[in-house]
């Protein structure tokens, strides 16, 4: 992939954020709101209306972190509005759909460039962004790599949102796995590795997860080890620690609660492995959270998994 030869697209211009004549989305209300960018104060109902000029700004900050991405090999970087249209994009995008280098695609969204089989997954994980206002991480994707081939990669997609707390876009950041070949049993490993960033509280034991992927244990262990360098064990063992971190932003649970919703077996374990992931106990870090919750800083630090 020579993507560092190629000519970089055109950075975002505000007209490309504000697009006149064409109407705002609704805004994305749940039912309830999630830990990530809901903050003190997040205001509901009538006065949680979005603010067009906050919005605007906001998107085309983002936008411009696109040029970062320009020449790195084996990255896709996109920033989709509330509504799923494309702002802002790195030269990688239109490589892989094999359009030139001055093809506009401002204001379009996955079901029109993507693969129906591609798209329909896409559109999935940004909705359960945008309804669950966190971060999806680790995601193991089919996708087309420059020039057209079929690949996998390791996505990231988080919200976009205010200090206030509301959603205002999605941030996309793909890296290309190479050699990893993808085959007819794409859709099951697949479903695999979501059961272990998606439902890690379950306690899938490696041998189901195998099953599940259509493979040996031995070959889904090293397949995990290669993609993400851990083993499946740890793997899930650190998106519970993240997922016990989101409970913990919230008041309201006792640490016991937390464990068992996160998928430990008892306080103790939760404990020791939450210390040995983050660093500090998990009362510790309910208390870092609320005073920095208190302060000016709206966005919660987790651990990576790894």
């Amino acid at each position: 992939m020579q993507e560092s030869m190629r000519a970089p697209c055109r950075p975002p211009t505000r007209a490309d954020v504000e697009r006149p004549g064409v109407e705002p989305p609704a805004v994305h209300q749940p039912a309830s709101g999630g830990p990530w960018c809901e903050g003190p104060g997040l205001p509901r109902g009538e006065d949680a209306r979005v603010d067009t000029a906050t919005e605007q700004a906001l998107l085309f900050g983002a936008a411009q972190t696109a040029m970062l991405f320009e020449g790195l090999a084996g990255f896709l970087f996109v920033v989709k509005d509330r509504a799923g249209r494309y702002v802002s994009f790195n030269a990688s995008l239109l490589q892989r759909l094999g359009l030139p280098q001055d093809a506009s695609l401002h204001g379009r969204t996955v079901t029109e460039l993507w693969p129906d089989a591609l798209s329909s997954r896409y559109m999935a994980q940004d909705e359960w962004v945008l309804s669950r206002r966190s971060p999806l991480l680790y995601q193991l994707d089919p996708i087309l790599l420059p020039g057209g081939s079929a690949g996998w990669c390791v996505t990231h997609k988080y919200p976009l949102c205010s200090a206030g707390g509301q959603m205002h876009g999605i941030l996309c950041l793909s890296k290309d796995v190479p050699g990893l070949r993808r085959d007819a049993d794409d859709a099951a490993l697949v479903e695999a590795v979501d059961a272990m960033t998606k439902t890690c509280e379950r306690r899938h034991s490696v041998a189901q997860l195998a099953g599940m992927a259509g493979l040996s244990q031995a070959r889904f262990s090293a397949l995990v080890r290669r993609v993400f360098g851990m083993s499946p064990q740890e793997f899930i063992v650190r998106h519970r620690v993240r997922a016990a971190c989101a409970l913990l932003r919230q008041d309201g649970e006792s640490l016991m609660d937390v464990a068992l919703g996160c998928g430990f077996y008892d306080q103790a374990q939760f404990s020791r492995q939450f210390r040995r992931v983050v660093g500090m106990a998990p009362s510790a870090y309910r208390r870092q959270w609320t005073t920095q919750a208190s302060g000016a800083m709206p966005w919660p630090w987790e651990p990576w998994v790894h």
